[in-house]
């Protein structure tokens, strides 16, 4: 018969392809002996993204392949690419012992990693899903790696406090994000790096009554008590979550909290996507320089977690401020401060380790964390009981069972653990006599032999008497044929040979027992004993996820007091009036990576809501501005953090919200021009303020022409001072002709210092009372190194356009001064006529300014 010749007709490949038919979105890693192979198009896709070998197999199938004990490393890099894998373990046919049966035990994604290799380490690892009805928007969370599950619920029209979707991608940097295929339209405004994340599942999942359906089945409880109601969309985002976590476990899924419906965060500072990213708190694109680079002193995982979300969701309440401030003020000067951070180094990630012994994934040096993590725990209870701070006193406190669990791991378990079980002995000596007798059988059988041997040969007289072994026999004691005669009753032949007889005896037979089962007795029992390790410390999972919550937020205490006693900052004072009090206020993040030896020029802030709500800021481009206002809201965050802030003299009113419009930050990546960008900004902070908003704005209008520009920033301006709730707003322009709205109640110009001196120019970076009158954008560009041909000729033209502009506004007043003396029109009158004129010009654009939310 002629034999296939097609190398996809084989046994092997028929199975690979039926199982990669089942799994078209992933990399399938096809377990096969020692190594996972990869074929066809996924060969391709993954061997560059690993950096490994494309080869081919029987000369035509793309094939690439890496060895099972060191997957790890592979998974992370096609992980990290934002990719799918799914594993295929294999295991004998007892039907077919020559073909191995295979299945996927496991599907990685960037949102479902337990793996202690391929997580992030100091972030959370989050898999949101969001589903929609007609009119409202349902999200969920879930971190598989601690178990956390939550969701919100809102308008689909509207924000949640004004928080939309890409508010919560930002916050919480999900790995991925599922969404009904039907609903996929609805994330298209996401930027591309987001919507590589999306993944579209079948609509049925996202129904209401599948996610309640999945909830109540899981958890056996009502979801009226989780915050649900019977049509609550957010239980369509959790069914999301539950399907695809099931897909991604199919053997064991891990264990997650019931999800909460949590309420709108009234008692929290609200900082949108767009805030977060113009004010670089967790990620600058340029240079990593942010704010939580500069502040991020944690000592633990959870900590640093916990610092990140505080970071990203400060208090608002007055109370909960103080509360802060009060143990971090106490931290700062306390004795045990070093020691407090030095006990904190020893907290490993229980969260995380408790999410891998719920999977089956638990290594052996998982347990000796957990002792020392426990012992940690009853170290900072000792140090902080003379504390008075409540914050301090209160978060780590032992229970009585943890004390025994920690003592029971300790007295049980080996010092020095292995890296996977197997590798060395779990357990202590001592703590079980049949374990320590197959110990011994391992460890001294040898030498038990030649005892044995030597005892016969003095019993039997038999001097050439030796105790072997082979695989075949086992272990056997042979006598020459010229001695067999005189072997004792008690032996029993077990094979004659030409020159020698074999014999066994009972205490040979129990000896062998011992030795040759000693591992498979070792194994037994240590399984024994791991699954009671494991029951025991999951009985106190509950008590070890809130011990790990509170040393968390510990770690972020201390992080903040480490920074406040090293950065010399201040502690703010606590108003309730509104108004934003800084003097000497710094940049913290600017300040952090000056060169050494230079240093930050501090800078004085004052608003409040009533005569001094508007800061409009003019001053040269590259004079500081931009620092100065982010700085500001920098401040503000700070101190809603409970923290120490950098300021000589500081006093705040909580804010209910920060808005920023930056241009620096724009992405464009969607094709949407920089102006565009710029007004969508400025429509959410014109329609969302509240009179305990703090706005920050920069140089508005400049994405268009100048007189468009300087029209749109006129008017932004102007609805933010006419607004029956004004704001505290920095407002940063280029548009030196705005200044003359400091006749507006609450407006006042601030500009930033330049000195002159023999045709030089040095920005002294100090803001003052004033309006500035030149933008020396021409000294600028002579700094950047423009040729001096360009900048002789941009000289000669400014001059021209200053002179023209002089013209101009010399005609403008002649009219209006004549145009008074023939109509004896009253100031009202004029006013009245201008906001006529002023309606009917803008007449043509109103209908595309309303579309964009403006007006």
């Amino acid at each position: 018969m002629a034999r296939n010749s097609d190398p996809l007709d084989t046994p092997v490949m028929r199975q690979y392809l039926d199982i990669k038919s089942r799994y078209p979105d992933c990399i399938l890693f096809f377990r096969m002996g020692d190594f996972y192979e990869m074929f066809l198009d996924d060969a391709k896709t993954a061997a560059p993204i690993m950096d490994i070998a494309l080869t081919r197999r029987q000369g035509d199938v793309p094939m690439a392949g890496v060895p099972y004990h060191s997957v790890d490393t592979y998974l992370s890099r096609l992980v990290n690419a934002g990719l799918r894998v799914a594993i295929a373990e294999q295991k004998q046919d007892p039907e077919n012992p020559k073909l191995m049966q295979r299945q996927v035990v496991r599907i990685l994604s960037p949102g479902t990693l337990l793996e202690e290799g391929l997580l992030p380490g100091g972030n959370a690892n989050y898999l949101m899903a969001l589903a929609y009805s007609e009119d409202r928007c349902g999200l969920a969370l879930a971190d598989i790696s601690t178990g956390d599950f939550f969701c919100y619920e809102t308008l689909a029209a509207e924000s949640l406090n004004g928080m939309g979707p890409r508010d919560f991608v930002a916050r919480y940097q999900p790995g991925e994000i599922l969404i009904a295929s039907q609903d996929r339209h609805r994330l298209e405004v996401f930027p591309e790096e987001i919507q590589s994340r999306v993944r579209p599942q079948e609509s049925y999942r996202a129904s209401v009554s599948e996610g309640i359906r999945q909830i109540e089945n899981r958890y056996q409880t009502r979801v009226e008590g989780l915050g649900f109601k019977k049509d609550s969309i957010a239980a369509g985002a959790v069914s999301l979550i539950l399907h695809y976590i099931a897909e991604a476990f199919p053997a064991r899924p891990p264990h997650l909290k019931a999800p909460v419906l949590r309420a709108p965060a009234a008692h929290n500072l609200v900082l949108d996507e767009k805030t977060i990213r113009n004010l670089e708190l967790v990620e600058n694109r340029n240079s990593g320089a942010t704010l939580l680079s500069v502040i991020d002193g944690t000592r633990c995982a959870a900590g640093k977690r916990a610092l990140r979300n505080r970071l990203l969701s400060p208090f608002r309440a007055k109370t909960d401020i103080a509360k802060s401030q009060a143990a971090v003020h106490e931290l700062k000067d306390s004795k045990h401060f070093p020691a407090i951070r030095q006990i904190l180094e020893n907290v490993g990630d229980l969260e995380r380790i408790l999410g891998r012994m719920e999977s089956g994934k638990v290594t052996p040096r998982d347990f000796r964390t957990i002792i020392q993590s426990l012992e940690a725990g009853q170290e900072l209870e000792k140090l902080l009981e003379s504390m008075s701070a409540v914050q301090v006193r209160a978060p780590v406190r032992l229970s009585g069972q943890l004390r025994e669990l920690e003592q029971w791991l300790d007295a049980n378990l080996q010092e020095e653990l292995p890296a996977v079980f197997g590798n060395a002995p779990l357990l202590k000596e001592g703590v079980d006599a049949d374990l320590d007798e197959a110990r011994k059988a391992r460890k001294e059988g040898a030498r038990w032999i030649l005892e044995l041997e030597s005892r016969e040969k003095e019993r039997t007289g038999l001097n050439l008497l030796k105790i072997k072994y082979n695989r075949v026999s086992g272990y056997f004691i042979e006598i020459p044929r010229s001695q067999a005669e005189k072997a004792p009753e008690d032996y029993q032949r077990k094979q004659t040979l030409v020159n020698a007889e074999r014999f066994t005896f009972e205490p040979l037979k129990d000896l062998e027992r011992k030795i040759l089962s000693s591992d498979e007795t070792i194994s037994s029992i240590e399984e024994r004993y791991l699954q009671e390790i494991t029951e025991r410390i999951l009985q106190q999972s509950p008590t070890i996820r809130d011990l790990m919550h509170d040393i968390a937020e510990l770690d972020v205490l201390q992080s903040l007091a480490r920074l406040a006693q090293r950065q010399s900052w201040c502690l703010p004072e606590i108003m309730e009036d509104g108004s934003l009090e800084v003097r000497g206020g710094r940049h913290p993040v600017v300040e952090f990576h000056l060169p050494s030896g230079d240093q930050f020029i501090p800078n004085d802030t004052y608003l409040d809501q009533g005569k001094q709500s508007f800061a409009l800021i003019t001053g040269p481009n590259m004079a500081g501005k931009s620092t100065y206002i982010r700085q500001v809201a920098l401040i503000q965050i700070l101190f809603q953090m409970g923290s120490f802030v950098p300021a000589e003299i500081a006093r705040l009113s909580p804010a209910d919200r920060i808005f920023t419009r930056i241009g620096a930050g724009d992405d464009l990546s969607r094709g949407e021009s920089t102006f565009f960008v710029e007004m969508l900004e400025t429509a959410s902070i014109l329609n969302q303020h509240t009179k305990d908003s703090l706005i920050v704005m920069d140089e508005i209008g400049r994405g268009t022409s100048t007189y468009d520009g300087l029209a749109i920033a006129r008017s932004v301006a102007e609805y933010l001072t006419e607004a029956q709730h004004r704001p505290r707003c920095l407002f940063a322009t280029h548009y030196h002709e705005l200044t003359d709205l400091s006749v507006r109640p609450g407006v006042f110009t601030l500009t930033v210092q330049v000195e002159e001196h023999q045709g030089k120019v040095v920005f002294l970076r100090k803001v003052v009372p004033g309006n500035a009158d030149r933008s020396y954008g021409i000294h600028v560009a002579r700094l950047a190194g423009l040729p001096s041909a360009v900048l002789h000729r941009a000289e000669h033209i400014l001059a021209d356009l200053e002179n023209h502009s002089l013209q101009v506004r010399k005609q403008s007043r002649e009219a209006s001064g004549s145009e008074t003396e023939s109509d004896g029109s009253t100031e009202s009158n004029r006013a009245e006529k201008k906001k006529s004129v002023r309606g009917d010009a803008d007449k043509s654009d109103s209908e595309s300014a309303s579309q964009m939310g403006l007006f």
